[in-house]
């Protein structure tokens, strides 16, 4: 960094924000060589020495010296408690308030960047006035997406096609933060924890999943009752709706799980509780489920949502959805659905005429269903919903 350009020195006690120097450079280079790191960026590929010593002599001075580009190291304790670069953190105003970061290998999976992007977003409200601090990435970019949901960025949405890197426009997710919000989380991340039942399995999707869930979604019975989904659904069809699952949990929405085979781990079934998030019912959600063509007939569905609805209604505080109601829908045509519905405790509430648009282009009333908490808890002494 230039020795004419001032950079404030900010810090929490544990992270640092301040000024590149010379020693910087080889970590620079490493960071920006690594994979994951251009994978979400625009840094050059192949990045080299040349670039790094451009970027922290010539860039970043220019950047705070026409107050386009602040930009911070961000400094951190190894597992010596040696402190080292980190990553970088930079609060943008050109051509709106924006902020960008990335971390070293090294430092990643410590919450590192959300104290860093604490730091930096509270100097540029109190010090640069800014009236609004974006924040983007390109869609998958979870890692990003968490460190601005824990600190507290309201997300905006899905804009298509938005953001430049390396001559292609990516879709990207958007964020933002304004003065006096806390910087705290918005919403509760839910995680789909591992449920054991008696044959049964309920746990996080993987890579290896995919398959049987396109053969679950092409199957003609399924698409019967499930008109909505993609057709013809592919494996990227499968990738596009866990990663809406994967965001909606990360907004309090929603809790999906794979049902696997304990015995094997082959993919069952899908089930989950969504429409968490109701202001006119807080405490509420949805059911829904499907099964692959070979797990019908064998209560594989069933023990599931017994599971699902278990872990919906156990309190916040035992690790539960802490819900104090679920409903659950399905044609009235749809006997294998009601079926399960009925025989975990869901109750009839009522009919909804030609509620839904069926596989072959008819219509057909919707029967729904409900279940409080202490209904649950009357049925289940024993259950750790209790």
């Amino acid at each position: 960094m230039s020795d004419d350009v001032e950079v404030p020195v900010l810090t929490d006690g544990v992270v640092t924000l301040r000024a590149h120097q010379r020693v910087d450079i080889d970590a620079v280079v490493e960071m920006c060589r690594d994979p994951e790191f251009a994978r979400w960026t625009t840094v050059p590929v192949p990045y080299d020495r040349d670039q790094a010593e451009q970027f922290v002599h010539e860039v970043l001075p220019a950047g705070w010296r026409d107050h386009t580009l602040f930009c911070w190291a961000v400094e951190a304790a190894d597992d010596t408690g040696t402190p080292r670069f980190a990553g970088n953190v930079a609060i943008r105003t050109d051509p709106r308030p924006d902020v960008g970061f990335g971390l070293h290998p090294w430092a990643r999976g410590r919450r590192v960047m959300s104290r860093a992007l604490r730091l930096a977003t509270t100097w540029a409200f109190e010090t640069l006035g800014v009236p609004v601090v974006h924040w983007e990435a390109h869609v998958d970019n979870f890692a990003s997406w968490r460190v601005a949901w824990a600190c507290g960025f309201s997300f905006e949405g899905t804009a298509s096609a938005y953001s430049p890197q390396r001559g292609v426009l990516r879709d990207a997710w958007l964020a933002v933060l304004r003065p006096g919000d806390r910087t705290r989380p918005r919403t509760r991340w839910l995680e789909a924890p591992v449920l054991d039942g008696r044959r049964i399995r309920l746990r996080q999707y993987t890579e290896a999943d995919l398959p049987r869930m396109v053969e679950a979604c092409s199957d003609p019975r399924t698409r019967q009752w499930l008109a909505q989904m993609p057709h013809p659904y592919t494996l990227q069809s499968a990738r596009d709706y866990l990663r809406q699952c994967r965001l909606d949990a990360s907004l309090g929405r929603r809790v999906t799980w794979a049902v696997a085979d304990r015995e094997t781990d082959e993919l069952l079934a899908d089930v989950g509780v969504f429409d968490l998030v109701t202001p006119r019912c807080p405490g509420s959600g949805e059911v829904g489920y499907l099964a692959h063509p070979s797990a019908r007939g064998r209560g594989v569905v069933t023990e599931a949502v017994r599971l699902a609805v278990g872990h919906a209604f156990l309190p916040v505080g035992e690790g539960g959805l802490g819900c104090h109601r679920l409903q659950l829908g399905a044609s009235a045509g749809n006997a294998a659905s009601r079926h399960v519905a009925e025989a975990t405790g869901f109750r009839l509430a009522g009919t909804f005429r030609l509620d839904g648009l069926l596989g072959d282009g008819t219509y057909q009333d919707g029967v729904w269903y409900d279940q409080l908490a202490t209904d649950w808890r009357s049925e289940n002494p024993a259950s750790r919903a209790l």
